[in-house]
């Protein structure tokens, strides 16, 4: 409802002169109640027109009422006046209240809208949390999702690498036995001189600790050369990305995590030369 134009339409000026019917009187009753300013408006309204009234009101002269006494005649109607009093029945003046209950149907209503508007809220807050948890859910499970394609994708290119290096004719395949170290140790090299590819196949090794790898050295003229890290990964071939032009002996030390530069001989597991 537009309170301005409400007031701007004249009818509480109507209701103070008392130009209204029945219907308009109770709706302007019933929105004075509700809307402070319709309220404000029709004090202001009737304070106005009570002072006008004041202001222009005209004091009668005194002679009228010698007059107005000298025509009435009070004695003779006092008997009667006795005789209506005595056979006058009192009864209570009807009391409307259509406004009462109005009014209270009114803040009923009111009350009752805000509660359902609340609970409204409330139902709205508890579904965005269920969506936002669904979403956050949704967004986890997006990015294990990812991670496990990328780690089949890495898992793929390796073997297409190992398969491209096997399927080498100069392939030559050397045998790694354990030393005292790892007596139970096994592992084959696969590598090729052409494409200058290595591969590892571990058949048996000790488990390491997390902060260690083992890596495997290619003796050129007795000098080590770094041929890549790799872990134990069952019987899988896995690919070093290490190109080794020549070699003339593979050997396997225990070093730490990501390689070193020089072979820790302490940790050396095995050794084995390469076939001509």
């Amino acid at each position: 409802m537009n309170v301005t134009e409400y007031i701007a339409s004249g009818i509480l000026e109507s209701y103070v002169m008392g130009a209204v019917s029945d219907q308009e009187r109770r709706e302007v009753e019933c929105l004075s109640s509700i809307y402070p300013e319709v309220g404000r408006e029709l004090d202001l309204l009737s304070e106005a027109i009570e002072q006008y009234a004041m202001l222009h009101s005209v004091e009668p002269p005194a002679s009228i009422k010698d007059k107005l006494l000298q025509q009435l005649d009070f004695t003779s109607h006092e008997e009667a006046d006795e005789e209506q009093e005595s056979d006058t029945i009192v009864r209570p003046m009807p009391v409307d209240m259509s406004a009462s209950n109005s009014h209270r149907t009114t803040w009923i209503v009111a009350a009752c809208m805000g509660l359902a508007m609340l609970l409204f809220s409330f139902f709205l807050l508890s579904q965005l949390r269920t969506n936002q948890n669904a979403l956050a859910s949704v967004r986890t499970r997006n990015d294990s999702l990812k991670t496990v394609a990328g780690k089949l994708k890495a898992d793929q290119a390796q073997s297409d690498q190992v398969v491209a290096l096997l399927s080498q004719p100069a392939l030559k395949r050397i045998e790694l036995k354990g030393n005292e170290q790892a007596p139970e140790g096994n592992l084959s090299v696969f590598w090729s001189a052409d494409t200058q590819q290595v591969a590892v196949n571990v058949k048996s090794l000790p488990a390491l600790p997390a902060d260690k790898q083992y890596q495997l050295w290619a003796l050129v003229d007795g000098k080590p050369v770094d041929a890549g890290v790799f872990d134990v990964n069952g019987s899988a071939t896995q690919s070093l990305n290490r190109s080794i032009a020549r070699a003339d002996a593979f050997a396997v030390t225990v070093e730490k995590r990501g390689g070193s530069p020089a072979p820790t001989m302490s940790t050396l597991l095995a050794v084995s030369p390469v076939k001509a």
